[in-house]
């Protein structure tokens, strides 16, 4: 599939589908065909075009939409494939059954051919190929390297066997900068998918790496390892330090690079890191057996220094078991940064983002990042309304989004737990979950990030502890484990594994054992939260305003982890006016060129005329088939003027 915009239109070649029946393409909410707009067609045997606008419901054939706002621009068929070209408005005005497209949100795009054309429009077969596919369709497209002096560096792994009883693996890999004469920039990054692999590589993140204390002793001398599964009792707890996502790339993505203006310098003496770890998804649903691949990333990178050093800021909520998500829920939590942090560690004229990745796990739904200035909320610039955690890609901004000393800036994350019983923790495996926002930006400043989560007392008082036995402190199970690094470190070298218990962040919990009130007398707060009865709506209700708007611990720390002296440990939420978005107005216009083919022979005629009375309009459209090409004129007659468009399309331009 191709797109383009054209006017208020997006234009999409739905090309080189291996099918002589019928094809559709459809934007669905969920990535299912539940609630899908979809447009479908095919092209009999005499050569005529049949094309519809159709919604569906469920798993059942899609249903002609009484409002069809898909224009067929053009389409033909050969022994062999079948090509259709058609354009839809951004915003239709069709709210019944359209889905309506933004610019920032994450689309799910649905896809289905058979291989043959149904009897009539109203007995389309089920689909013998069907498929889906999370995408940014209005996604600046990749800009090209300029300029001498532009090196990459290679971050593969290193020749992993997938398991052939799992059909999803995290594996990690911590790899060192290559040696470098002088200063170098980060400018761009791209995928290498080893040959024959790309159905099992879904995504990969390349994570800096930076601990307070000497990274050379904490990361140095696992690079000679193969590496471990993440997030497991396999990964060593060191590894959670690597947090900074700097490149990002999942399935349908080319990688991306830099604005020719700014570039992420390379090396600690420099500013940036030394040490980085290649996290790469694997999926594997059918556990073919014998997978061995060597993929990672391209690091682009350059000693002609740009004129602006970037820097990474995460927000956010911080990762703790104070994460709390209920079962079988819509739940919102918030991160927030300070207008004390902001405007302590950014420089006076501002910092310029230019690019943003947002993050939560399987859970999350929404995320947008909230901009508060002078008790006023500004336009949003980073969100998405459809997140989905396979998809996980950075965005380009486009102007770029001036952040100011004194902003607040609030990362706020909307999960569904509807099918979970139990509730969900905050934590590093797929199954906890976080709320993130990672900014890349300009100039470079200290400040590595800025998290908040609710305190533990608010914790305590909203699940109804009014007193608590005496404990020792809890203990972190990411702190610092020598021994425990250590035997990981001879179990990667061996290629084996260790059996330990996982990282799970909220037995944090266990130790904090309650005493008052006599029904939750001598219950951990572990299984308090654990426990499905807990969770009633009302309780959830008040537990949604505990996490949302409690007194919450605050961390603005620096690029060495550390938290930055005189900020305020604590954060309430703001008060502030909300930003009422504008709302899309619908397109109801005709299109210039805007055509339905309905070729009879090789050479053929067809004319076509549509009348809008809302826009006082008339298209009349002549089309002229032939093998080689097609040509459009379109006379559009409007108030009295009569203007001419003609359009030539190759077939060969087709590519087919």
């Amino acid at each position: 599939m191709r797109s383009c915009i054209y006017q208020n239109d997006l234009i999409i070649d739905f090309e080189q589908v291996a099918t002589t029946g019928y094809v559709g393409l459809g934007f669905s909410p969920s990535g299912g065909m539940g609630g899908a707009d979809i447009a479908l067609g095919w092209i009999d045997n005499s050569g005529f075009v049949h094309f519809h606008d159709r919604f569906a419901e469920g798993n059942t054939q899609p249903m002609i939409d009484d409002s069809q706002d898909y224009d067929l621009l053009g389409g033909y068929q050969n022994d062999s494939h079948t090509v259709l070209r058609f354009s839809r408005p951004w915003v239709s005005c069709d709210d019944q059954h359209d889905v309506q497209l933004t610019v920032r949100d994450t689309s799910r795009v649905i896809w289905a051919y058979h291989d043959e054309d149904p009897a009539d429009e109203n007995s389309v077969q089920y689909h013998s190929h069907r498929g889906t596919k999370s995408m940014f369709l209005k996604e600046p497209k990749i800009e090209t390297l300029k300029g001498q002096g532009i090196d990459y560096w290679d971050v593969l792994n290193p020749n992993i066997s997938l398991p052939e009883t799992l059909d999803t693996i995290y594996w990690c890999k911590m790899v060192k900068i290559p040696a470098l004469k002088k200063k170098n920039q980060i400018v761009g990054a791209v995928p290498i998918i080893q040959e024959g692999n790309w159905k099992y590589v879904h995504h990969m993140l390349l994570y800096e790496c930076h601990s307070a204390t000497d990274s050379e002793e904490v990361f140095g001398k696992f690079v000679q390892a193969k590496g471990a599964q993440c997030h497991t009792a396999n990964m060593p707890p060191s590894w959670s330090q690597c947090n900074v996502p700097i490149a990002a790339w999942a399935v349908g993505s080319e990688g991306g690079f830099y604005p020719d203006h700014v570039g992420l310098p390379l090396g600690e003496e420099h500013g940036g890191s030394n040490y980085f770890l290649l996290e790469t998804h694997y999926d594997n649903p059918t556990m073919d057996k014998g997978v061995v691949d060597s993929s990672g990333i391209r690091v682009y990178h350059t000693d002609n220094l740009r004129e602006h050093d970037a820097g990474l800021l995460t927000l956010g909520h911080n990762v703790l078991p104070q994460h709390i998500i209920p079962p079988g829920q819509e739940f919102t939590t918030v991160g927030h940064c300070s207008a004390e942090c902001t405007q302590t560690m950014l420089p006076e004229t501002g910092i310029n983002v230019f690019q943003g990745m947002l993050h939560t796990h399987l859970l999350g739904s929404k995320v947008i990042v909230r901009q508060i200035r002078d008790g006023k909320e500004l336009p949003t610039i980073l969100k998405d309304d459809h997140y989905d955690f396979n998809y996980q890609e950075a965005r380009q901004i486009r102007p770029e989004w001036k952040v100011l000393p004194g902003d607040i800036l609030m990362t706020e994350c909307l999960y569904n737990s509807t099918d979970k019983s139990t509730a969900t923790y905050g934590g590093l495996a797929t199954q906890d979950e976080m709320c993130l926002s990672y900014l890349v930006y300009y100039p470079k400043t200290n400040l590595g990030g800025c998290l908040s989560s609710p305190s533990f007392g608010s914790i305590i008082y909203a699940m109804g502890i009014q007193e608590l036995y005496p404990m020792k402190k809890m203990q972190n199970p990411l702190a610092d484990i020598p021994d425990l690094e250590e035997k990981l470190l001879a179990k990667m070298l061996d290629n084996g594994t260790y059996d330990g218990q996982p990282i799970f962040l909220g037995y944090m919990f266990k130790p904090v054992i309650a005493k008052k009130p006599e029904r939750l007398a001598n219950q951990s707060l572990f299984d308090i939260v654990m426990d499905p009865t807990t969770w009633t709506d009302t309780f959830v209700k008040s537990f949604q305003d505990v996490a949302m708007y409690s007194t919450h611990d605050l961390k603005c720390f620096n690029l060495q982890n550390k938290h930055i002296e005189g900020i305020q440990p604590t954060v309430k939420y703001p008060q502030f006016e909300v930003y009422e978005a504008p709302m899309p107005t619908c397109n109801t216009e005709v299109q210039p060129g805007d055509v339905a083919i309905k070729p009879t022979g090789p050479h053929a005629y067809t004319s076509t005329s549509t009348t809008s009375t809302a826009t006082q309009t008339i298209v009349t459209t002549i089309t002229k088939t032939s093998f080689a090409k097609i040509v459009t004129t379109s006379r559009v007659f409007v108030n009295g003027t009569t203007s001419t468009y003609t359009t030539t399309t190759s077939k060969d331009d087709m590519n087919v």
